[in-house]
């Protein structure tokens, strides 16, 4: 495989976690950095010896022979920060959601497309090896045989950030759980949800997804509730499975019995960027967290707010 020069936009809780995976992944090299807070590049150079930091992202961009970029930046910078990557002709990695806007979301796949560049999402549940092996016997249909319901319980405690809502912070990852188990997309969305420590801004939700094959999807995400919990409770006609997404523990029941699948856990985000590096390498590689799994999820939980705005189901 080729070597690639990569740089981290964004340095902070998440931003570390993608910088640490980086530096360990063969034929990667990070040389360079960027974040507003000094303390952050200080870390990113006595941690990891990556000298460039620069507080303006731009200046990392036009880094001579830079290949690539992972955005780590909050939310609301997605779309400039992205926009600005592709145009200067890098490869681009960034963390859910990919917009704040599906209309922003797919100008950005439209110009990666035109430019020849990979546009991956952090939708890092697609490199879960729990969910990939129910996903595995999904697709041998006499295991489960026909699904009938996932119930799906994403909570925990979490300040009331004056930034972004529960929607766009933990929805994503429901709506893409939903769509790389069943290899569908919901025909149908109903939500009821909303702020309970501030004025405005959805700190629960409760999301009823309807699928064309008469399957119903209920998750609940929140962040006033003090226990963390990342589970899914997949009901088929023959078996049923609780998904523990954090430990990659698959408990199976079936006839009145319980028992675990052998599932040997993995390092997600290690996995998410060495196949982003693949990507990269090999234009007939397939991308998993493509930017067009990232606009749909974006435009679902467009849906879900309308939902709850209008107090109804809404079509999608």
């Amino acid at each position: 495989m080729a070597k690639f020069n990569v740089g981290v936009i964004g340095v902070g809780y998440w931003g570390k976690k993608i910088l640490d995976e980086f530096s360990k992944v063969e034929n990667v090299s990070v040389i360079g950095v960027s974040d507003l807070d000094e303390k952050n590049l200080a870390f990113a150079s006595e941690r990891y010896g990556v000298k460039a930091g620069y507080r303006d992202y731009k200046d990392l961009l036009a880094v001579k022979g830079l290949h690539a970029v992972a955005v780590c930046t909050p939310n609301q910078m997605h779309f400039s920060t992205c926009k600005d990557a592709l145009e200067a002709g890098m490869h681009v990695i960034v963390e859910k959601p990919i917009t704040l806007t599906s209309k922003d979301g797919k100008e950005l796949v439209a110009l990666a497309r035109s430019k020849g560049l990979t546009l991956s999402v952090g939708h890092i549940f697609r490199f879960n090896s729990a969910l990939a092996e129910v996903k595995r016997l999904i697709k041998e249909d006499k295991f489960f045989g026909k699904l009938f319901l996932m119930e799906m319980n994403w909570v925990n405690l979490e300040k009331a950030f004056p930034d972004r809502d529960v929607l766009f912070d933990l929805a994503p990852h429901m709506f893409d759980i939903q769509n790389y188990l069943l290899d569908q997309w919901p025909e149908e969305v109903m939500c009821a949800g909303g702020p309970f420590r501030r004025k405005e801004g959805e700190e629960t939700a409760y999301v009823v997804s309807k699928f064309k094959d008469g399957m119903i999807a209920m998750a609940n995400i929140s962040w006033l509730v003090p226990r963390k919990v990342r589970q899914i409770m997949l009901v088929g006609e023959n078996r049923s499975a609780l998904i523990d997404a954090v430990a990659q523990e698959v408990t199976v029941y079936e006839s009145g019995y319980t028992y675990k699948l052998g599932v040997e856990r993995n390092n997600t985000i290690r996995d998410e960027l060495i196949h982003f590096v693949k990507s990269i390498a090999d234009p007939m590689t397939e991308t998993k967290n493509s930017g067009e799994v990232g606009v749909r999820t974006v435009e679902l939980i467009e849906a879900a707010k309308r939902s709850m705005r209008e107090g109804k189901s809404v079509k999608v």
